[in-house]
């Protein structure tokens, strides 16, 4: 399915492979072991993550039944799925649950729906549920994740909003054709996808064989007009899966979603994958062709000479770290200015509430106040929590860029410095150190806006045993007017306990972030190090073996600079027919639509 990107990735895999061989024989062994231990596994393990979302009933299953080619996961008319679902290739068919303590369970076929659907009985505990079928869709290392509906505050959601999304490779989000872009629909897309999946999501029109072709192309009309008001240029296909499981593919709408996904795949996010791996080949070839450079520098220096320059460069690298150092105390003076900004909102949030709370009980019956005040109570907390762990991550994620960046300034001068002291002018040794940027923005969504929703979750579902003891006298109340009475002067107390007790969870998702950004600003400082030292110290001992004769040095070194040249001339040469001018992919789905009409 997937030829070019195939190809493209075995070329790139070779080309490091070469690196590898160059920096080995180089004597640079750590970087050898990193390529061939670490950059060379992760490319061979690269996925492709389509992820089907949409609100409940809107046929997401039978979708992913469609992409498939089979029925495989149970469907119907009411909401079905309850867990997340990840179907990948296998061999043979087989089923496994991975549960929440990270132990795995194998299941049997018959044994599927009790795990995976609303009504099963053992669908709590699970983490999610990974199917593996001989499917064609799947033989590139492609994953398609089945989702929950997304119209609910639950664990499933929060994961979905902030693991799943922002790795996705392409996001398929369902619309129904009898109720297109409803208002929950318009808010999702809005507060959750758009400001990172913008480009890559796909609308699927759900049940088209439900209206007639004018009712279809009104219905498909409005949803263009008003996706884009909020999204340029959106790509929707409209699509009946169950006609195209039944046997009638002209009719269905499939062939034409199926081909773009194809050519989505390939084309863009699979260019990408290979492009990136380009990049990074690029900046490891730098690194060995600078190490090269300094070496060929040293030869023109007396072994005192160089030992002096070598020892100059140790200290700047001493301070270094002392400047990365104060970087950790920067982001311990930003933590707790942050976990500072979420007790001031808090605070204020908890007093409004309770200054807002004896006039709504007063514009109710004291019957509707016994029946509704708990969940009115619990659906404000969420609301908070919620659009607090938004600020929050904005917050956090700001803070990992601002100190991201400021590593790599600091990084790159002492760099620049090092080779200025031991090599010709154009001499650098690129450390890139700054691979944690998107996923430290991934982390204060995930991380945080998990972490976030799960204890929200936890502490509202328990707030009815938390209010229980204080709203137990207003519960007793037989008469109205008491029971409102009972309910000013008690519901105040709840939403104050409420509130302390969810202040040093919101404190907790703080401190884990920074303190990830910490090790990240210490293992920058590592990695400096390291590189930086493997250099001089092979470049000592070089010179110290060979102090009569650097002309063997000197072959050696033009001997790697020659395969080294011609390396990175194939990566530009890969990377040159990886881009070139393309449709955009609206105008590749329009393309889909009238290849498949024809």
């Amino acid at each position: 399915m997937l030829d070019n990107y195939s190809e493209h990735k075995a070329e790139v895999s070779a080309l490091m492979q070469r690196l590898a061989n160059i920096a080995g024989g180089l004597g640079m062994s750590s970087l050898k072991v990193d390529i061939e231990g670490v950059r060379l596994p992760k490319l061979a393990e690269e996925r492709f993550n389509l992820v089907v979302l949409g609100e409940f009933n809107h046929g997401k299953s039978t979708l992913v039944n469609a992409l498939l080619g089979k029925g495989l996961l149970p469907m119907g008319i009411t909401p079905t799925t309850a867990t997340i679902n990840h179907i990948v290739w296998a061999e043979q068919p087989r089923a496994r649950a991975i549960l929440d303590d990270g132990t795995t369970k194998t299941l049997a076929p018959e044994q599927l729906a009790d795990y995976v659907t609303i009504d099963g009985e053992h669908r709590e505990g699970i983490r999610f549920v990974e199917l593996g079928y001989p499917v064609e869709l799947l033989r590139e290392r492609i994953t398609l994740v089945d989702t929950p509906g997304v119209n609910d505050i639950n664990e499933a959601r929060a994961e979905i909003t902030y693991g799943y999304i922002p790795r996705a490779d392409a996001v398929l989000f369902l619309l129904d054709c009898t109720q297109v872009l409803k208002q929950s629909e318009r808010v999702f897309l809005q507060q959750r996808l758009l400001r990172r999946s913008r480009d890559k999501l796909i609308f699927v029109v759900c049940k088209s064989d439900l209206l007639r072709g004018d009712e279809l192309e009104e219905a498909m009309d409005f949803a263009r007009v008003n996706l884009a008001k909020i999204i340029a240029d959106p790509v929707i296909f409209a699509v009946s899966a169950r006609k195209y499981l039944e046997g009638e593919p002209d009719g269905s709408g499939m062939e034409p979603l199926l081909g773009y996904l194809r050519r989505y795949l390939e084309e863009e996010r699979g260019r990408i994958l290979v492009d990136n791996a380009v990049t990074d080949a690029i900046r490891t070839s730098d690194y060995l062709r600078s190490s090269v450079g300094l070496k060929r520098g040293s030869l023109e220096l007396t072994l005192e000479e160089l030992t002096a320059r070598i020892e100059s460069v140790r200290r700047q690298l001493e301070g270094s770290r002392q400047n990365l150092r104060d970087l950790v105390d920067r982001i311990s003076a930003e933590r707790e200015a942050i976990k500072a900004t979420a007790r001031h909102d808090l605070r204020q949030f908890t007093e409004a509430f309770c200054e807002a709370l004896p006039t709504q009980i007063d514009k109710v019956s004291g019957a509707d106040v016994k029946k509704y005040l708990s969940p009115f109570i619990q659906d404000r907390f969420k609301e908070f929590a919620e659009d607090e762990g938004d600020k929050i991550a904005e917050l956090l994620e700001d803070l990992a860029e601002e100190i991201i960046q400021v590593t790599n300034e600091n990084v790159h001068k002492v760099l620049e410095t090092a080779a200025g002291g031991l090599g010709p002018a154009d001499t650098r040794i690129d450390l890139h150190v700054d691979t944690l940027k998107y996923d430290a923005g991934v982390f204060a969504l995930g991380a945080l806006g998990t972490t976030v929703f799960l204890f929200v979750n936890t502490f509202v579902g328990g707030l009815l045993t938390l209010a229980a003891p204080v709203l137990a006298v207003v519960l007793r109340e037989r008469v109205g007017g008491r029971i409102k009475v009972q309910a000013k002067k008690n519901a105040p107390e709840v939403v104050r306990s409420a509130s302390e007790a969810i202040r040093p969870r919101f404190e907790a998702c703080v401190d884990d972030f920074c303190d990830k950004l910490a090790d990240f600003v210490a293992s920058a400082g590592e990695t400096l190090h390291r590189g930086i030292s493997e250099v001089l110290d092979k470049t000592l001992a070089e010179r110290s073996a060979h102090q009569d004769d650097v002309g063997v040095l000197a072959g050696e070194l033009e001997h790697n600079e020659r395969a080294l040249a011609a390396v990175i001339s194939e990566l530009e040469d890969l990377r040159g027919r990886l881009w070139h001018g393309d449709p955009t992919p609206a105008e590749a789905a329009a393309a889909a639509q009238r290849e498949a009409a024809s």
